[in-house]
């Protein structure tokens, strides 16, 4: 069951346990963007031709204003949810969440990290792609998406094979936009939900969560990093 709350997680596991460490290798704006010849269809062909723009100037907020993320090549664009037999095409963005091992974060139960990761930055993404007004307000845009990757505690010690874990969470628009606005209860959006996690390539399913509020993805301020002159931040 998901809940909103305003309770947080712990001083322990927001001031350490999700410090990102700097390392982020960032794909260029450009690179973001789900290639056209990926798309299957001509409804994802269409929405990638005339949503493109505004999608590149999404993809330079992100690289310019929250340097600790990585949005993964060809992760922003208007797929289909995972084993759909529609054309439902959401408008989705992939992040890779750099973060250092830490003891605090290994220690949570698995439905606890996830829970931990899609209230710090999933909710966050969920809200800026929610305000694109000209791309979510499109007839062909079913839903919102948000993919969240992150580094399996544990897995990247000598020796071991580093092994990601990725949740992944569609959305309707009426649902995102009621929930955002607290007129829907957490437990209806999770009822109406699609998402899942993955342990490396292998899929979990849909695993029990939590969501609090926090601020950090909208607070935090990278030291020795300033955005480009010109740069809008929201």
């Amino acid at each position: 069951m998901l809940r909103l709350h305003p309770r947080l997680l712990g001083g322990l596991l927001l001031t350490a346990a999700l410090v990102v460490s700097g390392g982020v290798s960032h794909a260029a704006p450009e690179d973001a963007l789900m290639p056209l010849e990926k798309y299957t269809t001509l409804k994802g062909k269409s929405l990638a031709s005339a949503h493109r723009t505004r999608l590149l100037k999404f993809s330079e907020q992100i690289y310019n204003c929250l340097p600790w993320l990585d949005v993964r090549p060809g992760g922003l664009g208007f797929p289909r949810a995972r084993d759909s037999q529609d054309d439902d095409r959401y408008l989705s963005t992939w992040i890779y969440v750099d973060q250092r091992e830490d003891p605090v974060f290994a220690a949570l139960p698995r439905e606890r990290r996830v829970s931990a990761m899609f209230s710090r930055y999933g909710v966050d993404m969920l809200r800026r792609m929610s305000s694109l007004a000209e791309v979510v307000d499109d007839s062909d845009v079913s839903g919102l998406s948000v993919v969240l990757t992150w580094l399996k505690p544990g897995t990247s010690r000598p020796g071991n094979k580093a092994v990601n874990e990725t949740f992944a969470l569609f959305i309707d628009k009426t649902t995102l936009r009621e929930f955002l606005a607290n007129r829907v209860s957490a437990e209806e959006f999770t009822n109406r939900a699609k998402f899942t996690l993955f342990d490396g390539e292998d899929p979990v399913g849909r695993v029990p969560i939590e969501v609090w509020e926090d601020s950090f993805n909208s607070t935090y301020k990278a030291t020795n990093i300033v955005p480009p002159k010109g740069s809008v931040c929201p």
